[in-house]
C-alpha cells in the first residue's frame, strides 16, 4: 500500500491527540503519587511498596508514551507535505 507523506494538518492532529493521551496517563501517575503520599502519612504506609512498584513499571514500560510519540513525530516531520 502507497501512503502519502502526512500533511502539516495530518501532523498537528495527531500531535494534539498524542499530547492528550500523554496528559492524562501523566494525571494518572500524579494521583497515584499523591496515593503514596497519603498511604505513606496516613496509613501506615501499608501499601507504599505496592504503590511505587506499580509506578516503576509504569515508568519502564514508557507509560505515558511521551518518547514514542516524540520520536515519530520526528520522523513524520521530516516528510512533511506542506
Amino acid at each position: 500500500m502507497i501512503t502519502s507523506d502526512p500533511t502539516i494538518k495530518d501532523l498537528a492532529d495527531e500531535a494534539e491527540f498524542q499530547l492528550i493521551v500523554a496528559r492524562e496517563n501523566l494525571q494518572w501517575l500524579s494521583a497515584l503519587a499523591r496515593a503514596i503520599a497519603r498511604d505513606a502519612k496516613d496509613a501506615d504506609g501499608r501499601d507504599v511498596e505496592h504503590l511505587i512498584g506499580l509506578v516503576s513499571y509504569l515508568d519502564d514500560t514508557g507509560f505515558s508514551g511521551i518518547d514514542d510519540a516524540i520520536a515519530q513525530f520526528k520522523a513524520a516531520s521530516a516528510g512533511v507535505a506542506t
